[in-house]
């Protein structure tokens, strides 16, 4: 009965989590730092440590990101897997429904700060919100087919889908440390493939699907959106609004939706709590995302992504029958493990020597205003993040 634990497990990390982000990502988003003054004053020690947050802050942000991530993939693999869930759609309908409700929630009680809808803004995202439709539904599909450990580890294969997208359509080279990094991953994904005795290609489709649509959704995102200035839950918000009239309009052409409300009653109450919980779950790992790299380094969130990727594949070893280990299986994900943790550290590195030479050009021009980078980190701007 692990569902029985998940769901206990679920209560009471959502009531510590929203009970800490509610007073504490409060103070982060509302904080107005004072205005610049002649004359110098002490100010109280209060206002200088709401400037920075709080180290529990730091640490419960980075918990609620792993943990809800990890639970989200657990609780949909157990949907679509154990109870087959022949509806995938209607289920994407409910993530993006609940994630819409909690962030509007959210805004009114002002949680979140958030634009005002535009409909300029609109027309240039619906494109990349049916790409994120269609990213979300080949995710789920692929889930169902593969293993949880497979999955995870193919799915690391989406930056060097990002690569050559960049290289293609922008023209960017990668340094030769990545293409390491993304070699190593490779190779990892090619021997886990090898050693999976479950291999399904229509999972394997699938998660290459995902890839593909990954990739193309975080270049556009980042090069051509950017100019946008959104915030991730504010892409989110945008995603959801475009998304869900088109999505319930086509549940209800198929049939699915009808199909899923007449079969309500003959459902288990496990299995409705599950559901229900996923939806909650998804909106939460968007939320613990932005959260997560609003108020930590870049590093710690990069570290908390990699920790989640490892227990995800751990657990999904030991939660679900679909998963036959042998040393070739073993051998790939441990592999494709090392060149995800070397990937992110090198980008890591990469973000501070970039941030050292913006620092050194703010003080040769002597305009101090350059060198603070404001914005949430645009790979997260998805139903989760690309790792997910």
């Amino acid at each position: 009965h692990h569902h029985h634990h998940i769901i206990i497990v679920i209560i009471i990390i959502t009531h510590a989590t929203i009970h800490h982000s509610t007073t504490t990502t409060h103070a982060i988003l509302h904080h107005h730092p004072a205005p610049p003054s002649t004359t110098h004053h002490h100010h109280p020690p209060h206002r200088r440590i709401m400037t920075s947050p709080s180290p529990m802050n730091k640490a419960a942000a980075a918990t609620a990101y792993g943990i809800t991530s990890i639970l989200l993939v657990m609780i949909n693999k157990k949907i679509l897997f154990t109870y087959k869930f022949g509806s995938p759609i209607v289920l994407l309908l409910m993530h993006l429904s609940f994630s819409l409700f909690f962030l509007e929630a959210s805004r009114h009680l002002n949680l979140l700060l958030l634009r005002e809808w535009e409909t300029r803004i609109a027309m240039k995202m619906l494109p990349l919100s049916l790409t994120f439709v269609l990213n979300i539904l080949c995710s789920f599909y692929a889930l169902r087919f593969t293993s949880v450990p497979i999955f995870t580890t193919l799915r690391r294969m989406t930056t060097m889908f990002v690569l050559l997208t960049q290289w293609k359509v922008l023209g960017m080279t990668p340094t030769r440390t990545v293409v390491y990094c993304v070699i190593l991953m490779m190779l990892g994904a090619i021997l886990a493939g090898l050693g999976d005795l479950g291999f399904d290609p229509l999972g394997y489709m699938f998660v290459f699907l995902n890839n593909t649509l990954t990739a193309g959704y975080l270049v556009a995102m980042k090069y051509y959106f950017g100019s946008l200035k959104l915030q991730a839950v504010e892409v989110l918000r945008y995603n959801c609004m475009l998304s869900i009239p088109l999505i319930f309009m086509l549940t209800i052409a198929n049939g699915q939706l009808f199909a899923v409300l007449n079969s309500l009653q003959a459902m288990s109450f496990d299995f409705l709590s599950i559901f229900l919980t996923s939806g909650f779950l998804a909106f939460a790992v968007n939320f613990s995302t932005y959260w997560c790299t609003h108020v930590n380094n870049p590093l710690t969130t990069s570290v908390t992504g990699q920790l989640k990727n490892i227990l995800t594949t751990v657990l999904g070893m030991m939660l679900f029958p679909d998963v036959h280990i042998n040393s070739m299986f073993l051998c790939g994900i441990g592999i494709g493990t090392v060149g995800g943790v070397l990937y992110s550290v090198h980008k890591f590195m990469e973000s501070q020597q970039t941030k050292e030479t913006n620092d050194k050009d703010a003080h040769t021009q002597d305009a101090p205003g350059n060198v603070e980078m404001g914005g949430i980190k645009k790979e997260h701007g998805g139903m989760g993040s690309p790792r997910q």
